[in-house]
């Protein structure tokens, strides 16, 4: 059942890759600069005040409450992978539910002002709620989640069914789990197993599979040119950022010098050092 379970979830995250040129941009896939998908978002790399995606959408999926829905907005392609990736879980039998997606900066200004009004110092505060332009929830391509069996934002979500097939599944979708235990040093944040973050799937997926913070990777990731990370494959990405993260940037330096190329030499390199590596040579 567990196989047959796995296979259905790998058919679901490939059909909506099959979809995915239509709701997303391969500029905006790759990108890490304002707007794009890649971006990080921490107390280090702020959100400017003024900063709102320009299109938003509510994705048909279940709130924890009632009141809630108008809370969880996305922008379109965080939105689409989110819905897939609630009817996967459902087909397995767990219900997730929506708590919260688009946090404007007023909102979060108001939040963290209250969180350090409560602990007494903004130090401590930052630890779980994010400072103004730090949150993530300001880009709309972060979302919260429950369960139906598990409704509160508690560590204790990673313990659950649901919280551990999140944390094992939600890449497939193009979602990692943004902040996990022993990272906080580099995230800044303490775990939240219930916060995921949208990046693209071939990205979630070598995140995850690397298991490393996401500042770790994209310290990595963003040196490389932008059509390697429009087109690159999770195998791809996982071995490039595994090898220099090892100190080893000889296949990065191949794929930035083949960018001065022409269009067809790009593209052998990139296909040659995909298939390097996923024939794990």
């Amino acid at each position: 059942m567990a196989k047959k379970r796995s296979r259905r979830i790998i058919e679901m995250a490939l059909a909506f890759l099959l979809l995915a040129p239509v709701i997303s941009s391969p500029a905006l896939a790759g990108s890490f600069d304002d707007g794009g998908l890649l971006r990080v978002i921490n107390r280090w790399e702020t959100l400017p005040k003024d900063y709102v995606p320009e299109e938003m959408v509510l994705p048909e999926v279940d709130t924890n409450k009632a009141g809630q829905k108008e809370s969880i907005y996305m922008v379109p392609c965080a939105a689409a992978a989110l819905e897939e990736m609630f009817s996967a879980a459902e087909e397995d039998g767990y219900i997730l539910l929506a708590v919260s997606g688009y946090r404007s900066y007023s909102t979060q200004s108001l939040l963290f002002k209250n969180k350090v009004d409560s602990v007494g110092s903004r130090e401590t505060a930052q630890k779980t709620v994010a400072p103004p332009g730090a949150s993530e929830h300001q880009s709309g391509l972060a979302m919260d989640v429950v369960s139906t069996k598990f409704r509160y934002l508690n560590r204790d979500f990673l313990n659950t069914p649901e919280g551990k097939w999140v944390a094992q599944n939600c890449c497939y979708f193009g979602f990692i789990v943004r902040y996990k235990d022993g990272w906080t040093k580099v995230t800044g944040c303490n775990p939240e197993p219930w916060h995921i973050r949208y990046i693209g799937v071939e990205h979630a997926v070598a995140v995850t599979r690397l298991d490393i913070p996401y500042e770790t990777y994209a310290a990595k990731a963003r040196t490389l040119p932008e059509y390697v990370l429009c087109w690159g494959t999770s195998e791809l990405f996982c071995g490039l950022v595994g090898d220099m993260l090892q100190g080893d940037e000889s296949k990065a330096e191949e794929l930035r010098l083949a960018e001065e190329m022409d269009e067809d030499f790009r593209w052998d390199t990139l296909n040659r050092i995909t298939a390097q590596y996923a024939s794990g040579e």
